[in-house]
């Protein structure tokens, strides 16, 4: 969600789109989280006086509950608001968390706004199923990345790389159980974790193992180090049991990693199994290292599933065509 917002706030402006930007979250203590969603609210409203639009970013749970309290503010003052709906778990969420009430709720909600964002086709169908909003409410647009200048991936090395938090739901437990099938026919092969998370807890699932030798655990990539991390690597794993459009794989594609995911939320919108990555079942361990073990095994195989990534990346999911999109449910509700 940060990586979307950030490209909204820095090329909107050149398209001729004022853009104020207000945080209403640090992931900080209680007080400190209020504090902070105080001041944003405050703010919020002195800048409804000159705006036109109200873009919302929301993910499930806790900031559902944080923005509709936004989105009431802006509904109150008949500003057209469009809702961005960025969350993984949010399937999850409405169907088994949240009561008949709360659900109700949700859905009086995003009635209030004029356009509803979500990040592929799945997510459409979802929300039409449910009756969470009507169907000429939603607008279909994908995530998007700025692609390198060049494919600079070694294919020759045998290097897989996860880049996320290290949880329950994005699964690097199975990557590391792949790994120790693999590592006895591919005794070369390295795994780079990068993200933050339970770090400590998956180190001690590779030690255990006996994988730690082959592991390394990075912690968060910053910016301004991810294009020497995805140059250290061939290939991209993300194993998630859900997601709604994710920047990881996006951008690892972008660099010409061949990428193996599980087709949760928009991923299959992404990846063609077998043309320009491949996909495998959630935890199935056996699946993903047979998936490693063919693009380990044949270079060619691995190249050509890499640069025809990186093509549908260049085709389809383009940041010009992102922001040109953003720009067209604006001037729908600005007309």
């Amino acid at each position: 969600m940060a990586t979307v917002e950030n490209q909204l706030t820095e090329h909107l402006p050149d398209m001729g789109v004022r853009i104020k930007f207000i945080s209403t979250y640090n992931d900080c203590g209680k007080l400190g989280k209020l504090s902070i969603a105080l001041a944003a609210y405050l703010q919020f409203c002195v800048a409804l006086k000159n705006v036109d639009i109200v873009h919302v970013h929301m993910a499930s749970r806790g900031s559902y509950r944080r923005k509709r309290v936004f989105i009431s503010a802006a509904s109150h003052k008949g500003i057209p608001i469009v809702l961005h709906l960025h969350a993984a778990e949010f399937a999850l969420w409405f169907d088994g968390e949240c009561s008949e009430k709360e659900k109700r709720d949700i859905r009086n909600t995003f009635n209030r706004c004029a356009k509803i964002v979500v990040l592929s086709e799945e997510w459409k169908d979802f929300l039409i199923s449910r009756d969470v909003c009507s169907p000429e409410r939603i607008a279909v647009v994908h995530n998007a990345v700025n692609l390198p200048p060049k494919n600079m991936t070694d294919y020759s090395c045998n290097a897989v790389l996860f880049m996320g938090r290290l949880d329950t739901r994005k699964s690097p437990d199975v990557l590391l159980r792949a790994a120790a099938r693999l590592l006895p026919r591919h005794p070369q092969a390295q795994f780079v974790f990068g993200g933050d998370g339970d770090v400590a807890v998956y180190e001690q699932l590779a030690r255990e193992l006996g994988i730690l030798d082959h592991c390394s655990f990075v912690g968060w990539v910053k910016a301004e180090d991810k294009e020497d991390t995805f140059h250290r690597c061939s290939i991209y794993c993300l194993p998630s049991k859900n997601e709604g459009m994710p920047m990881s794989v996006l951008e690892a594609m972008s660099y010409g990693l061949a990428t193996v995911s599980t087709p949760v939320g928009g991923i299959p919108q992404v990846i063609s199994d077998g043309v320009d990555g491949f996909l495998f079942p959630i935890d199935d361990v056996i699946a993903l290292s047979r998936k490693l073990d063919l693009l380990m095994s044949d270079r060619d195989l691995k190249e050509r599933i890499g640069k025809k990534g990186r093509s549908r990346i260049e085709d389809v999911f383009s940041l010009e065509g992102f922001l040109c999109q953003i720009r067209l449910v604006y001037g729908e509700i600005c007309r």
